[in-house]
């Protein structure tokens, strides 16, 4: 005679099992997602702040050697916050890479382990 309780948390335990790589995944890639949006919201606040303190500046010019000095400052500065994102950037994608690399390693751990070779 057969236990349907048992057979039934036996099912719940495989089931938990082979779901727990593909709820760390969505996990993972919740956290990558929020993490790239964050820096996209972020990089759109510096071009939203750099609109308008050019146009401040155009407004604020008494002349055009001063409304040139004053872009060329805002330029400058815009290209420093840049170059600092893109290497923001890099980081970014870098340790997202390392994460689902690791990922990848411990889901993939199982069919490398000798027992595993054996089996099959």
């Amino acid at each position: 005679m057969t236990n349907p309780a048992a057979e039934i948390n036996a099912f719940i335990d495989s089931a938990k099992k082979y779901a727990e790589p593909a709820l760390k995944f969505q996990a993972l890639s919740a956290k990558s997602f929020e993490r790239f949006a964050k820096f996209g919201y972020e990089l759109a606040g510096d071009y939203l702040h750099f609109g308008i303190a050019a146009l401040h500046a155009t407004s604020a010019a008494k002349d055009l050697p001063g409304l040139v000095k004053s872009h060329t400052e805002l330029a400058q500065s815009q290209f420093e916050k840049q170059a600092q994102r893109s290497q923001d950037l890099v980081k970014l994608a870098t340790s997202v890479q390392s994460e689902a690399t690791q990922w990848f390693d411990e889901v993939s751990q199982p069919a490398r382990s000798p027992k595993a070779a054996k089996a099959a």
